[in-house]
């Protein structure tokens, strides 16, 4: 795995939940964990109350956020016209792939089948 990653919503979610260790193995592995503001507003989402928000907004913190520039939106409007049709490619997915791809991370996620057929995306999955 490389020295930097973006990480997938359901990597944070089981993180959240304590179903996984990852996220505290990647930092002491000191491997640079990201995220975009598509991954933050989803794992915010998922909150049932005041208890669960305050605990995301903690895990959130030990995240670097990265920006989303015009380029990210452009490739995931490209990315969208290619996928979309053929593989089912969803917008928030789209913007997570541009976003690694932009910056030139690798993405760790459970979720392989939603980003296995974008050839340059470098994939991670434990």
């Amino acid at each position: 795995m490389s020295k930097a990653i973006i990480c997938d919503t359901c990597i944070l979610i089981d993180f959240v939940n304590g179903r996984s260790s990852q996220i505290t193995e990647l930092h002491a592995d000191n491997i640079q964990v990201f995220i975009n503001p598509v991954i933050e507003l989803e794992l915010l989402q998922g909150a049932r109350n005041k208890i669960e928000m305050r605990q995301i907004e903690k895990t959130l913190a030990m995240f670097r956020l990265l920006d989303m520039p015009a380029e990210v939106f452009d490739l995931a409007r490209q990315l969208i016209k290619i996928y979309a049709l053929s593989h089912s490619l969803r917008l928030a997915d789209a913007l997570i792939a541009a976003t690694a791809l932009v910056y030139d991370l690798g993405l760790l996620t459970y979720n392989l089948k939603d980003f296995r057929f974008i050839p340059e995306l470098r994939l991670y999955s434990e």
